[in-house]
């Protein structure tokens, strides 16, 4: 017996000792208690920490970093190209930090809240946003239900395109984007606790099917009879309910969030802020602006006070984009995800068209120029070629579940009544 246990020791010291390990290679790297972005965040690891990889899951890795055993993206591993922007610099880390029963990182919170203040959002967002939790057990089943007797493994691996952008969001971009959410939700919430669980539910599906499949993504519903949708840098969409109640179907519903993951995703957001990156001091002012110097009464160096400023106005501009609509090419760059993200979720692709076609017919009115008469006449000549250029197998059944949507739409025409 005792020979059995002295060999199973060793055997179990020899596996410690050739476990692989890897390094963190991004800027930010989220540790998460489970292989999804749906996972409560544990702590964020600086870039050079050393990971101690126990098992791979579907684009996660199982580690154990210091003291702690989580889920990190196999992404986070890779070497890439270095961003040298003011945003990454104004978030640089140098330890592990552990996140706080909230679930969000000092940094970000605290960017979140300086510049909800400064937009004049609205105070309650944050608070609604950290409220919604997705329970993985609940989603799981959700899933599961979802795909019973489905097959979709070949559309699962359908390629996308390269990203030839960063892949992941800083915690100063995620805290602005946070806060330009919060303007956005000054346009009025619905509190629909169900609702926004399914909402939350098929949004998931599709982002775990995207190329950006680790970031957090939340999803809320604007009280508007305007047919829009909105996303905000750091995974933060929101749906009007006049586009909800347009919808035929879970796919459309699919292929309208996909549009806006794909935002997310290739930092369209971000992208029009950066290329202004160079207005923006290159000091490491901004690390002063911490609350240890509010409480200290030492104020803002002007250099502070300057950068401040700059990123105010880059946000609001970001918002103003949003809301008005996005340039063209990242538009179409969107569409044509959509139909990707769409089709490797397992819902029927051609959705994305049907839904245009039908909101020209209706002639529907929206805020937003890229939801315009015009611009959806134009969008439906991309989406059609687009379409076209997908090859997939004649026997693989694709889903609209348009059962379960009428159902959810009934109840939320029935909640707003």
């Amino acid at each position: 017996m005792k020979k059995t246990i002295v060999l199973l020791l060793i055997f179990l010291s020899l596996q410690l000792l050739l476990a692989e390990t890897a390094e963190v290679k991004r800027e930010r790297a989220i540790l998460r208690e489970g292989p999804g972005a749906i996972y409560a965040i544990l702590a964020e690891l600086a870039q050079g920490s050393r990971l101690k990889i126990l098992q791979e899951t579907q684009g996660w890795y199982q580690v154990e970093v210091e003291d702690l055993n989580g889920y990190v993206s196999i992404k986070v591993t890779s070497e890439r190209q270095q961003t040298d922007d003011v945003f990454a610099r104004m978030s640089t880390q140098q330890t592990t930090e552990r996140v706080s029963q909230h679930g969000m990182s000092a940094g970000v919170k605290g960017f979140a809240e300086r510049f909800t203040r400064s937009f004049q959002g609205d105070p309650d967002f944050l608070e609604t946003y950290l409220a919604l939790r997705i329970d993985p057990a609940a989603y799981g089943f959700f899933k599961e239900q979802t795909y019973r007797g489905r097959d979709l493994q070949a559309v699962r691996n359908y390629p996308l395109p390269p990203v030839l952008v960063k892949d992941y969001y800083s915690a100063s971009e995620e805290g602005i984007g946070l806060a330009i959410a919060s303007q956005i939700a000054c346009l009025g919430l619905i509190n629909n606790p169900e609702f926004s669980q399914y909402l939350n539910y098929v949004g998931n599906l599709v982002a775990e099917n995207a190329d950006a499949y680790d970031i957090g993504y939340r999803f809320f519903i604007i009280d508007s009879d305007k047919v829009n949708a909105y996303a905000c840098p750091g995974g933060t969409i929101f749906i009007t309910r006049g586009m909800l109640l347009s919808l035929l179907n879970e796919a459309e519903l699919a292929a309208v969030l996909a549009h806006e993951i794909a935002h997310v995703a290739r930092h369209h957001g971000m992208i029009e802020m950066e290329k202004r990156k160079h207005h923006i001091g290159a000091e490491n002012a901004f690390a002063e602006m911490d609350d240890e110097m509010e409480l200290a009464g030492m104020g803002y160096s002007d250099d502070v006070k300057d950068i401040e400023q700059e990123m105010e106005e880059l946000a609001f501009e970001t918002f103003e984009t949003i809301i008005a609509g996005r340039l063209r090419e990242y538009e179409e760059e969107a569409d044509r995800l959509a139909l990707l993200y769409t089709l490797r979720t397992g819902y029927d692709y051609t959705a994305l068209h049907n839904l245009l076609l039908r909101l020209q017919r209706d002639q529907s009115e929206s805020t937003n120029e890229h939801y315009s008469q015009e611009q959806i006449g134009e969008r439906l000549t991309l989406v059609k070629s687009a379409l076209e250029e997908i090859k997939l197998p004649p026997e693989i059944q694709l889903m609209q579940q348009q059962e379960r949507w009428l159902g959810w739409k009934k109840a939320l025409l029935r909640d707003n009544d």
